[in-house]
């Protein structure tokens, strides 16, 4: 795969994460959100308070079988934080089913 076309699948799956994180976030609050960019902060930006927060993190941690500590929770700040938790993570999952 040449780079220009693995840096697209990159950017595609990235993309799609936010996609599926927007449909988990509508879910957990019933409200319908346009778009989100990485820069979209959780609390000012979205309006969610820490229930908010840690429904949505279960539905993110129940939809992709991951599982996200604690430590890492105080950290996510904003859409661009979660993505680059999931993408850490996914990563790490798919890198112990292929060992």
């Amino acid at each position: 795969m040449s780079p220009c076309t693995l840096r697209i699948c990159l950017i595609m799956e990235r993309t799609q994460l936010s996609a599926i994180v927007l449909d988990l976030l509508e879910k957990e609050t019933g409200e319908t959100y346009d778009a989100l960019d990485d820069s979209t902060t959780l609390n000012e930006g979205l309006g969610l308070d820490s229930l908010d927060m840690a429904g949505l993190i279960l539905h993110i941690e129940s939809h992709f079988g991951i599982q996200i500590e604690t430590e890492l929770l105080d950290k996510i700040k904003n859409i661009g934080q979660i993505l680059d938790t999931l993408e850490e993570k996914i990563a790490t999952k798919e890198g112990k089913h292929a060992a």
